[in-house]
């Protein structure tokens, strides 16, 4: 009998790490063993023996272990010592299981953890399902990139819902973290949100936030809380706060609290919503009852009674696919007076000064598309031209019945009126329909693409400027001709040099020549009230030369443009208003050869009155993540001759900084400096930014910034943030 148990543990030990994918194999050979040498042994020596019985195999699972047994009365699998269990997509580590192989259920103790696509579960106990992907931890820790958590108690109700009982959840992977939410219970949606009772936000030990109910969405990055404090010189010193809600995926936004010494408190609210069936859009709310405080603030006594004004923004946007060819978009932009976004929203303000309020309704139609759209001034202290409404039909280039002739128009109505800002209350008003057409027959003659066409622009004005002249119709007749080739030739080149991958080099360059006629109105630009460029077509007689060059690369299978460059210029004949002779030449070029350089170029320079108009460049340098330098210069003889500065370098892995320079060449001043040191805190990251600006004093601005969220941008320093010339 020894023997027998001998040979047996022998057996066995040999099948320890098995596989339960190879059980069934393993478990034939030991059948085998067993029927033909052992058991007509034990037969003949011990009749009374119960022999196993046989095992069902187990899907596609996997068991590892340095000791496996098998209970044939609980259909289970005992396994012990370096323990892994591998089901589909799901992989269980610890130190013992019992695994029973028809639930597919398992009972692990030990440095258990639970990896699965969404993250990881960590603990020293755990009951798990493999089919319904449920189980139950105790003392669990859990990590679903860029969340860590940890909870007394954590169920996995499903494959996509995970409960958490008095647990806490942050973006610090220290084993004590330097922030973290508190709560008694939180709800863990995989892919979705995040639901929690009760919470706490901690700095450290120390409580900073309690709320009943808080959700937050794991698809969306952004933070939900940002506090940004500073001092400006026109607003002393300030505290903006930014509160983001997520009440379901179809409605969330953003509630602003905002002090400004200097101008009061102000407060907003921003809804974003998404309708089943019509589209979704965002509402967005600002108000403030402004106190313009000239000495002391709103907690000081001042020694005058502030000036008070109640200002405000009220803003909506909505867009409605309402099927696969047919667009709505509407826009509605109320302020309360002209300076308003330049005082409290600096950078949309740069962005757009007067926003319109509009609706637009598309339509894409098999041979063009048809658009309604309405513009109206809802702001009086604006000049606005409104469209009440505007009808509008292109009909796309297309061959006519395979004549070669191609044919394209456009055709418009229009209601026009135009209004000046308030208090003024000159109308200037119209009903305008405009056809336009061209008639083409492009060709191939060698290498040559030749695309002569002939056409005319006819509209009709309700109201001119001259009253005798009303429901007039202003005739244009233009035509002209298009050539266009192009050369190549490929280098045998293949270098790796200065970081630039080269895979053979191919110049490709392109000459073209447009040469345009428009005949003079039979309705003069000065006869007319001006609305847009429709009404200010005047006769053109010209030829423009363009030279396209590019220098192209293959990379990854793709082609790739090192350096492209245009440069171009209109010969005006002696028929065009302006006289003939050369106009402005403009030079555009972007240059791309490597990862760590770029330069982009334009300029424009007249040739009437021989001097350079415009010049402007963008130079890039990036050393990778130790340091970047930029170089901008935007010169244009009208306006401004400047040029700007960004360095950025990181000292150590804790330690960074960021200089920035605006310098105006012509008064010989240094217009802008802006200083950032940057703290990395592990878990967040902390800006120091100086700004000071010539004439607008100095701001002072303290930025804290989750590391986990890189992609957030802080919009509410006047300054920080602010698109840079000479950084990316």
């Amino acid at each position: 009998m020894r023997g027998l148990l001998a040979l047996r543990c022998l057996l066995q030990r040999t099948l320890n790490k098995v596989s339960l994918l190879d059980f069934k194999l393993s478990h034939n050979i030991y059948k085998i063993v067993s029927t033909y040498f052992i058991l007509p042994i034990c037969f003949l020596l011990f009749s009374t023996c119960v022999f196993p019985q046989n095992f069902n195999d187990v899907d596609s699972a996997e068991l590892n272990g340095d000791v496996i047994e098998y209970s044939t009365d609980s259909n289970a699998i005992i396994a012990s010592g370096n323990v892994e269990i591998v089901y589909n997509n799901t992989k269980l580590y610890c130190d013992k299981v019992e695994f029973f192989r028809e639930t597919k259920i398992a009972h692990a103790e030990g440095h258990v953890r639970l990896v699965t696509d969404d993250g990881e579960i960590s603990g020293s106990r755990m009951t798990y399902n493999f089919d319904t992907k449920s189980g139950d931890f105790k003392g669990a820790k859990i990590v679903t990139d860029p969340y860590f958590g940890s909870g007394e108690r954590v169920t996995k109700v499903s494959d996509n819902e995970l409960v958490m009982e008095n647990a806490f959840m942050t973006t610090c992977d220290h084993d004590k973290p330097h922030y973290k939410i508190t709560s008694k219970k939180i709800n863990v949606y995989t892919g979705d949100k995040l639901v929690a009772h009760n919470i706490n936000l901690r700095l450290g030990k120390v409580p900073l936030l309690y709320l009943p109910r808080f959700s937050h969405s794991l698809i969306d990055s952004k933070p939900r809380l940002l506090l940004t404090p500073g001092y400006d010189s026109d607003w002393g010193a300030f505290l903006l706060t930014k509160w983001r809600y997520y009440l379901n995926e179809n409605i969330k936004g953003t509630v602003h609290l905002d002090y400004r010494e200097r101008l009061d408190l102000a407060s907003g609210v921003d809804v974003e919503y998404k309708t089943p069936n019509t589209g979704d859009g965002i509402v967005r709310l600002y108000y403030t009852n402004e106190r313009r405080f000239t000495t002391g603030g709103l907690f000081q006594e001042p020694e005058s009674p502030a000036v008070e004004r109640e200002r405000f923004k009220a803003e909506w946007r909505h867009k409605w696919q309402i099927n696969d060819t047919t667009d709505a978009i509407a826009q509605y932009y109320k302020i309360s007076d002209s300076t308003f976004l330049k005082d409290f929203f600096e950078r949309e303000n740069d962005e757009d000064g007067n926003p319109d309020t509009f609706f637009l309704l598309t339509k894409a139609l098999p041979q063009g598309t048809f658009s309604f759209r309405t513009d109206a001034r809802v702001n009086r202290f604006e000049d606005k031209v409104e469209r009440l409404p505007e009808l509008r039909f292109d009909y796309n280039t297309q061959e006519i019945a395979e004549t070669g002739f191609f044919l394209k128009n456009t055709s418009m109505y229009s209601n026009l009126t135009s209004k000046t800002a308030s208090p003024s209350e000159v109308r200037q008003n119209t009903m305008r329909v405009d056809n336009d057409s061209e008639l083409s027959y492009p060709m191939k003659v060698g290498i040559v693409e030749f695309r002569p066409f002939v056409g005319g622009r006819n509209t009709y004005y309700s109201k001119t400027k001259d009253a005798e002249k009303y429901n007039s119709v202003r005739g244009i007749f233009k035509t002209g001709a298009s050539l266009s080739t192009k050369f190549y030739r490929i280098f045998d080149v293949n270098t790796s040099a200065f970081g630039s991958e080269i895979n053979r080099l191919r110049h490709v360059i392109t000459p073209s020549v447009l040469y345009e006629f428009n005949s003079e109105p039979t309705l003069a630009a000065s006869q007319l009230d001006t609305f847009d460029g429709v009404d200010s077509l005047d006769n053109i007689h010209s030829i423009n030369f363009s030279l396209e060059n590019k220098f192209q690369t293959k990379r990854d299978g793709k082609s790739v443009d090192l350096m492209r460059g245009v440069i171009g210029t209109d010969f005006r004949l002696k028929e065009h208003p302006t006289g003939g002779g050369f106009d402005a030449i403009s030079a555009d070029f972007d240059i791309h050869p490597t990862d760590y350089f770029s330069l982009f170029f334009d300029a424009e320079y007249d040739t009437r009155r021989d001097h350079l108009d415009t010049f402007n460049f963008d130079l890039y340098l990036d050393g990778s993540e130790k340091w970047t330098f930029g170089v901008g210069k935007r010169f244009d003889r009208e306006v401004d001759d400047q040029i700007t500065t960004e360095f950025r370098y990181k000292i150590n892995p804790i330690w960074a900084f960021r200089v920035f320079e605006r310098f105006d060449i012509d008064s010989g001043n240094l217009k802008e400096q802006e200083y950032t040191l940057t703290r990395d805190l592990h878990a967040w990251e902390m800006d120091f930014n100086i700004n000071d600006t010539l004439n607008d004093g100095t701001e002072f601005v303290l930025i804290f910034r989750l590391k986990a969220f890189p992609d957030i941008g802080f919009d509410f320093g006047k300054t920080y943030n602010r698109q840079r010339s000479g950084s990316e």
